[in-house]
């Protein structure tokens, strides 16, 4: 059964990887936000599915989040961007945290090798609340957290809280100064701005929150190595013999 699952595991990571590099092909998806914008616009009645699928598979598609949800605020709108931003964030999440719980820990090492130990680290010194500070700040890393929280076990519930509380910030952020990007220079441009920055560097504004963030981020020590084992024929000194 283990054996299965390996090969069912690598099959589709395989196969999302290889549907990534056709998609991108064939759409003629570049690492902008603008070619996205136009690629999505173009498409008319699917460009809602398109665009929510390329949120969902952006790894694979090779695109990060903060050009993704950009170019959904050009497209669409910051009211439908950010809905359809926000939506693709929760099913990817939920994608990430399923697929690590279904393929085990042992496999997810195998995979990602000495990172694998790293991201179950910083997820249980994280929890659920970096979880949601990292998925709403604008730039925050999504991936890492949500395969890291299926990889530490932590709870469903507020896993899912935290991110479905945290994806409509940072899609409607994006989304907002996404379509802002048309009208540079105006006031609603300006607006769109401050939200950015204001939800960039508000969590490090209060030390408490500051302190939970980068402790996820610290170096974490290392277990201390186990003791020798004691030989207990040499266990206690001998006495030396008197007279």
């Amino acid at each position: 059964m283990r054996i299965v699952q390996v090969f069912i595991a690598l099959a589709i990571i395989g196969g999302l990887f290889w549907a990534g590099v056709q998609a991108r092909g064939h759409l003629g998806l570049e690492l902008s936000t603008e070619s996205v914008a136009t690629v999505v616009a173009g498409l008319g009645w699917r460009a809602w599915l398109v665009y929510l699928a390329i949120v969902i598979f952006r790894t694979f598609l090779g695109l990060p989040s903060m050009i993704v949800l950009l170019a959904g605020g050009v497209a669409f709108g910051p009211i439908v961007g950010a809905l359809l931003g926000a939506s693709g964030i929760i099913i990817s999440a939920f994608l990430w945290y399923v697929s690590a719980r279904w393929l085990g820990r042992d496999f997810i090492r195998d995979w990602l090798g000495t990172r694998a130990a790293d991201f179950q680290r910083r997820a249980e010194a994280a929890g659920p609340f970096v979880v949601g500070i990292s998925t709403a700040h604008p730039a925050g890393p999504l991936t890492p957290f949500h395969l890291g929280s299926g990889l530490a076990a932590l709870p469903f519930a507020p896993f899912a809280v935290a991110v479905i509380v945290g994806s409509p910030i940072r899609a409607f952020a994006l989304a907002f100064f996404g379509s802002a990007l048309l009208e540079f220079g105006t006031p609603r441009f300006y607006v769109a701005t401050v939200i950015v920055l204001v939800l960039g560097l508000l969590p490090l504004a209060h030390r408490g929150i500051r302190e939970r963030i980068f402790g996820a981020f610290r170096p974490m020590p290392l277990p201390d190595p186990a003791p020798p084992p004691r030989d207990e024929g040499s266990s206690s000194p001998t006495r030396p013999e008197e007279g």
